[in-house]
């Protein structure tokens, strides 16, 4: 069977005042993920192991040592060389992997994939259940909604996210709290806003609109490396990179591309 779980945050001290876990979260994540998957299972981590620069490496091989055959996608605090984690216990470490079940194209990946092409995209990284982009379907995963257990991928949670797919409707907070498996507690403001609030949530959803608007026009439709792009979308969707800086370095990358050839 193949299981699912996201941003386990090992050793991260403030996650439980960030995020409202109980002081046993880390055991209650082993237990739970030792008492679903069996040995010859699969699970795939959404990223986002461990975050304690001083026993971070002990963190991820203990993970490394739960059961199951364990895929990693890759996370913004993952940030060990691939062979670290493969001598942890890892089968494989990617950046986002698809997998189709049933004609449904499911994207595993740790942030959104913006300008993804597949029937809907699973991921972690924020913590709630917000979506920022109307123009294709997500499914966000917050182990904190889901009882701190792995979500099993198998024909009854396809059976009910088909319907989404076939009517290319974005699952409601409720049924995105169903569809997550163990779901606990009432969705709050932070899930329909993001942590950091409406303003700001707002604001990224406007921001997320621009770089389509840019990179669906040329020259940028011609670019072969559209990943690339949408790497410099992200870092000004999260207000990381100014818009001028946004549109230099997307440019300049278009222009280096097509000066070389």
């Amino acid at each position: 069977m193949l299981f699912i779980i996201c941003d386990t945050h090992l050793g991260h001290e403030n996650i439980k005042k960030f995020c409202n876990r109980p002081d046993n979260f880390e055991s209650l994540i082993e237990k739970n993920w030792n008492d679903t998957v069996g040995k010859d299972d699969t699970i795939i981590h959404l990223g986002d192991i461990s975050l304690n620069r001083d026993a971070g490496d002990s963190l991820d091989k203990k993970v490394g040592n739960w059961n199951g055959r364990k895929i990693l996608i890759r996370g913004n605090h993952d940030k060990k060389p691939d062979s670290f984690y493969m001598d942890c216990g890892f089968t494989a470490v990617v950046s986002d992997m698809s997998m189709r079940f049933n004609d449904i194209k499911i994207l595993f990946s740790h942030r959104p994939k913006f300008d993804h092409n597949c029937d809907i995209n699973i991921h972690g990284h924020q913590h709630n259940l917000a979506v920022y982009d109307n123009t294709r379907l997500y499914l966000p995963l917050s182990i904190e909604h889901m009882g701190y257990k792995p979500l099993a991928i198998n024909d009854e949670f396809i059976n009910n996210l088909k319907p989404f797919i076939l009517n290319k409707k974005q699952p409601t907070l409720n049924e995105i709290m169903k569809l997550g498996q163990n779901a606990i507690g009432k969705p709050n403001s932070k899930d329909f806003y993001d942590g950091f609030g409406k303003e700001i949530f707002i604001c990224s959803q406007t921001r997320l609109k621009e770089c389509y608007k840019i990179l669906n026009s040329p020259p940028y439709t011609m670019s072969m490396q559209r990943y690339r792009l949408w790497w410099y979308a992200l870092q000004y969707i999260e207000d990381r990179m100014s818009k001028k800086d946004f549109m230099n370095n997307i440019s300049s990358f278009v222009n280096d591309k097509i000066n070389k050839k």
